[in-house]
C-alpha cells in the first residue's frame, strides 16, 4: 500500500498550483535544483551558474530566463540546448534561474525597474495589472509570427480559451502580453497499487465515489482513509475537484459569462439561470460526500499540512486518494509512475449533455502557466526568438514527452510513449473541454473579486460544519458582493 519512493517528495524546491494558485517553498537556486552538468550534446551546461551555450559565451547575448520547478527541470534544459543549436539561437546563450518565488522576484523587480530577466515562467500572478501599468512587453508581433520552419503563424496555432486568455488592457488597448506554456490536468490522484490490492474500482460518478469512500474505510479497517489534502492551502486543492463538478452543471459558456462580473447576481445562488446555481449544486455535493464525513473520509493531520506533507502522507499510504494534479510525478522526483493514476473526474448527477447525449467532461486547469517578458527586459529580441522556437511540432512534441504535460496548441502527441500517469492525464486531456480562468473585468484584474469572492468555501465548510452549510456559505457570499457592488465598481 505505500509508495514508498514518493516519501522524498519534500526534498524538492518546486511550485505548483493551488486553486489556480502556485504554492511553493524553497530557496531561488541558478541551477534548477541539482548539481548535475547533464547530457545536452554540444551544449555545456554549467550547473553551478545556470549557465548553457554552444561552443563559448564569446560575442554572444545572454538570454535570462526564470522558472518555476513545478513540471521538473528538463523541459527548460532540452528546449534551450536545441534551440541554442538552432539558426534562431546562434547568437545567443541561455542563463536558467529557478525561482518558487518568481512571480513575487518579478513583480519586485518591475517596481524598481531594474536586474530584470528577459522570460519569467509563471503561474498565478496579476499580470493584468502589470500589463496595466505598462510593465509588460506586447506580444501581438510574436503572435503573429511564422513558426520557425512551419507555415503557419504562432497566433493560429494555439488553441481554445488560450485564444483571448493571453489578452489584456495596457490603459489604451487590448493586447497579447502572456504567451502559453503547459496546460495541467487537475482532479483525483489515486494509488493504483492499493486500488488494484483490494479490487476497488475507479468511480464514474459522485454516487459510485461515495460508496467507494465507505468501502475503503471498511476494508483496511479505518487504517486508510479516502483522502488527504493540504489544509494549510488556500483551497486544500479541492477545487481541482470542485471546479471540474461546477464546470459540469453550469457548461463553459455560462462559467465563461460569469467570469465578465457584469452584476452582482452571478452570485445569487437562488437564481436557476445564474452560474452560482451550479457552485451551490457543487459545494452540497462536497458537503454531503466529505464534510459530512470529515472524521471518516479525511486523514488525520490534513488540516496541518502543506501540499509536501500531504503528498507524503498519501506516498505513505495514509490515504488512498488526493486531490492534485498532473504535476505531482515531475514533482516528486521519483519513479512512481506504475503505482499511480488520475482518475476522471466523477460526473454529477445532472451533468450536462453534449450533441452526442453524454455527459460533458472538463479538465479545470486554473490559471495556466505562461511565460512573459518584462518591457524593460535587456534581450527581448533573444527572449521572443526563444518563445517562438518553443512552437515548432518538434519542440512541443519534446516538451509534452518530457514533462508528461500538453500544452495549448495545435500539435499531434501520437506516438509518444508516456509512462502510465503521464498516460493517464493525457487521456483525460484529450477527452475533456480544459476551463481556465479567465475575465477582463476590472473587478478580476484589480483584485477585487474572485470567483469564490468568500474566501476558500472547502476549508471553511470542513472546519465550522455544520456552522457553516454549503446553503449559509453561498448566501454569505452573494449578500457580501450584493451589498458591496457600488464599491467594488
Amino acid at each position: 500500500m505505500k509508495l514508498k519512493k514518493l516519501l522524498a517528495v519534500c526534498l524538492s524546491a518546486v511550485s505548483i498550483f493551488g486553486a489556480g494558485v502556485m504554492a511553493a517553498c524553497g530557496e531561488r537556486t541558478p541551477h534548477g535544483g541539482d548539481s548535475s552538468g547533464g547530457d545536452y550534446g554540444d551544449v555545456t551546461f554549467d550547473a553551478k551558474s545556470g549557465e548553457m551555450y554552444l561552443g563559448s559565451k564569446e560575442g554572444k547575448t545572454p538570454v535570462k530566463i526564470t522558472y518555476s520547478e513545478g513540471n521538473g527541470n528538463e523541459w527548460i534544459r532540452s528546449l534551450s540546448a536545441s534551440f541554442l543549436q538552432a539558426e534562431e539561437g546562434k547568437d545567443y546563450y541561455i542563463v536558467l534561474t529557478i525561482d518558487p518565488q518568481a512571480t513575487t522576484a518579478m513583480s519586485s523587480k518591475l517596481e524598481a525597474g531594474s536586474n530584470l530577466d528577459d522570460i519569467y515562467y509563471l503561474l498565478a500572478s496579476p499580470w493584468q495589472s502589470y500589463a496595466a501599468l505598462d510593465q509588460l512587453e506586447n506580444l501581438d508581433g510574436l503572435y503573429d509570427t511564422v513558426v520557425p520552419g512551419e507555415d503557419e503563424k504562432i497566433g493560429d496555432k494555439i488553441t481554445g480559451t488560450w485564444k483571448t486568455y493571453g489578452q489584456a488592457y495596457n490603459g489604451k488597448e487590448l493586447g497579447y502580453y502572456i504567451f502559453p506554456q503547459f496546460t495541467s490536468v487537475t482532479g483525483i490522484v489515486y494509488n493504483k497499487t492499493m486500488f488494484d490490492e483490494f479490487g476497488w474500482k475507479v468511480p464514474e460518478t459522485v454516487s459510485e465515489l461515495k460508496t467507494l469512500c465507505e468501502t475503503i474505510v471498511s476494508d483496511t479497517k479505518g487504517s486508510v482513509a479516502p483522502f488527504v489534502y493540504p489544509g494549510k492551502v488556500s483551497g486544500g486543492y479541492w477545487d481541482f475537484i470542485g471546479t471540474n463538478w461546477w464546470l459540469q452543471v453550469t457548461g463553459e459558456k455560462k462559467m465563461n459569462e460569469f467570469m465578465k462580473f457584469e452584476s452582482s447576481d452571478v452570485f445569487n445562488a437562488d437564481l436557476l439561470d445564474s452560474p452560482s446555481y451550479g457552485k451551490l449544486t457543487m459545494l452540497q455535493t462536497f458537503e454531503d460526500i466529505i464534510v459530512k464525513n470529515k472524521t471518516k473520509y479525511i486523514a488525520k493531520m490534513s488540516g496541518s499540512y502543506d501540499h509536501y506533507q500531504a503528498q507524503q502522507a498519501f506516498g505513505a499510504g495514509m490515504a488512498a486518494m488526493i486531490p492534485n494534479g498532473s504535476w505531482i510525478q515531475n514533482e516528486s522526483g521519483e519513479d512512481i509512475e506504475d503505482e499511480i493514476r488520475m482518475m476522471p473526474i466523477p460526473l454529477m448527477d445532472d451533468a450536462l449533455t453534449g450533441e452526442d447525449g453524454k455527459p460533458v467532461t472538463y479538465n479545470y486547469s486554473g490559471q495556466p502557466s505562461f511565460a512573459a517578458i518584462p518591457k524593460q527586459a535587456g534581450n527581448k529580441e533573444g527572449a521572443k526568438a526563444f518563445l517562438s522556437y518553443s512552437c515548432r511540432d518538434d519542440m512541443l512534441r519534446m516538451l509534452t514527452e518530457v514533462s508528461g504535460t500538453p500544452l495549448p496548441f495545435d500539435y499531434s502527441v501520437e506516438g509518444i510513449e508516456f509512462n502510465a500517469f503521464q498516460q493517464s492525464c493525457i487521456d483525460i486531456w484529450k477527452n475533456s473541454v480544459t476551463w481556465f480562468e479567465d475575465s477582463r473585468s476590472p473587478l478580476w484584474t484589480g483584485l477585487k473579486i474572485r470567483k469564490f469572492n468568500a474566501g476558500d468555501p472547502y476549508t471553511n465548510l470542513i472546519v465550522n460544519y455544520p456552522g457553516v452549510t454549503a446553503d449559509s456559505w453561498c448566501a454569505s457570499e452573494y449578500a457580501g458582493v450584493r451589498d458591496s457592488w457600488d464599491t467594488l465598481i
